[in-house]
């Protein structure tokens, strides 16, 4: 009985000692709470928008940015970044004190008010496929560039961010305004000691404006020269193929609207820039072209006609039957791109 009695006090004071090996092995982050992340009430006003360049892509933007914080250590104004940016510049910095009346940091008696005034040029990938049509939505991102999230976030002051309404952007107008934080992940910590995981992550402000084209004047110049070339191939119809052979003024004519719409469909390229997709400009040259050729090929049929002493039907199937047939159909083909273009936008 005495040495049962040993055993078992023996066993308790071993599972004692295990059980206080345990607890000392338990990680840190069981004993200490959770940090809630530090926060500014950030606001934003843009002031203007312009120069939208397709072959630069981008666009140029004044705008004030704003922070309201409840202790004068966080500056989040001071490391502040924007997200595709070509260029920026500051015009104007503060920081006041001022008394808190607002129902934001309600526990604060004071609190620090910073402002900034940025001029930017940002990067902006334009998609032109659906021009004159082309609906955009233009970003300006905001990205605190010093600390995690777990450490600081933002907080979007929407009653107070937007933009005026006499704004004018020539020959757009805004659509819609929304304003947003957001997280942005990166696959590295960028070196920062403080981090474990292998992925950072920092708080961003987000301003998308969708905006849409309300001028068309542009499109009509790039157009034009294209649509002549088309109604001047449609008059070769009403030239009597004969003697000349296929070196007659049809045929002339024919080669001149051809070579003038490959060179007028070069124009796009200076306002639109380079694109890899086939934009609605583009559409309407490629047909052109494909009607003007096609009614090269119609007079090497009626010249060829005309050598068998068919003459008077070939006249008659030139005016009466292609003259009609590829100007309707041409006019039918466009208004339905252009139709789509404008629905999709």
């Amino acid at each position: 009985m005495i040495l049962r009695s040993k055993a078992c006090k023996f066993i308790v004071i071993v599972l004692l000692c295990f059980s206080s090996w345990l607890l000392l092995q338990v990680p840190s982050a069981f004993a200490e709470p959770v940090k809630t992340p530090q926060t500014c009430r950030v606001g934003i006003y843009i002031t203007s928008l312009r120069d939208f360049k397709f072959t630069d892509k981008s666009f140029a933007t004044n705008f004030r940015v704003w922070s309201v914080c409840p202790t004068k250590s966080l500056k989040p104004l001071e490391s502040i970044q924007i997200i595709n940016s070509l260029e920026s510049e500051e015009l104007s910095n503060s920081t006041i004190d001022k008394k808190n009346l607002s129902e934001f940091f309600s526990t604060k008696e004071n609190v620090y008010w910073s402002q900034r005034d940025i001029s930017a040029v940002l990067y902006q990938n334009w998609d032109v496929q659906n021009y004159p049509f082309d609906r955009h939505i233009l970003k300006i991102s905001l990205e605190e560039n010093s600390l995690d999230a777990s450490e600081f976030i933002y907080t979007p002051d929407l009653k107070n961010s937007g933009y005026p309404s006499t704004l004018k952007l020539g020959g757009w107008k805004i659509t819609d305004f929304s304003f947003q934080e957001e997280k942005s992940a990166y696959q590295t910590t960028f070196g920062d000691p403080e981090l474990i995981s292998q992925q950072g992550v920092y708080s961003r402000l987000t301003v998308a404006i969708a905006i849409q084209r309300v001028k068309y004047v542009s499109f009509f110049k790039l157009t034009t020269g294209v649509y002549v070339a088309f109604a001047v191939a449609m008059l070769s119809f009403f030239y009597q193929t004969g003697s000349d052979g296929f070196t007659g003024p049809r045929t002339s004519l024919l080669i001149g609207c051809l070579f003038s719409a490959l060179v007028n469909m070069r124009a796009p390229e200076s306002v639109l820039g380079r694109t890899e997709s086939l934009t609605l400009v583009d559409q309407i040259h490629i047909i052109a072209i494909v009607y003007i050729f096609t009614a090269s090929l119609a007079t090497i049929f009626s010249q060829l006609t005309s050598e068998v002493g068919q003459g008077k039907q070939a006249k008659w199937f030139d005016r009466y039957f292609l003259f009609r047939l590829f100007t309707i159909s041409f006019i039918v083909l466009n208004v339905i791109i252009i139709s789509y273009a404008a629905i999709v936008g």
